[in-house]
Parts: structure tokens; C-alpha cells; sequence
């Protein structure tokens, strides 16, 4: 196998996950080529799940706090859309009773 370098992490201004593998200057993987990566703003990106799919994939090893740290990076808006239209009705009636 080539040696291979990895960028992979949360992009906050698209909502995804991204992750991409070099060989060299050589693009060998990135989530804006493959069509499974639907998730995030305009699409392109991947899901917390994908991502963990494709480290396992290109055998990157990363500890427990590295993944603790990039779920911290991730606002809870983007973990799950049902939680997110929970606490937009629960904001809802909250600003309701304030006004």
C-alpha cells in the first residue's frame, strides 16, 4: 500500500464531514467525488457514520478522544435532524410565552 496522508474533520460553514487521502499530490479519495456523500448544506459531505466507514476503510487509527473531540465539533443540529426540529418547537413555545 503507498504511503498515503489524510485531512479529515468537520467543516462548520458546509455542516459535513470531510475527509480526503493523498498519495503525494495525488487525490486518491475525497468526499466531494463520491456520490454516497449527500450530507451537509449543498450535499458533497458525509455523515459522523461515513466518516468512521472510511478511516476504517484507509486503516487510520484514531484514539477515543480525537473522535470524542470531532463529535464536540459537530453542533448538535447537524447529529440528528428529529432533535433539531425538537428544539426548534421547543424554542417555539419558549418565545411564545415570553412575548
Amino acid at each position: 500500500m503507498p504511503e498515503l496522508t489524510f485531512a479529515y474533520g468537520w467543516d462548520a460553514p458546509l455542516q459535513y464531514y470531510y475527509f480526503t487521502a493523498y498519495d503525494g499530490d495525488e487525490v486518491v479519495y475525497s468526499n466531494l467525488n463520491d456520490p454516497a456523500a449527500q450530507h451537509g448544506t449543498y450535499g458533497g459531505g458525509l455523515t459522523f457514520r461515513q466518516l468512521l466507514e472510511k478511516l476504517s476503510e484507509y486503516e487510520v487509527k484514531v484514539s477515543r478522544a480525537e473522535l470524542a473531540h470531532l463529535l464536540r465539533d459537530t453542533p448538535p443540529s447537524s447529529l440528528s435532524p428529529q432533535i433539531k426540529g425538537l428544539l426548534d418547537a421547543l424554542n417555539a413555545l419558549t418565545n411564545k410565552e415570553i412575548s
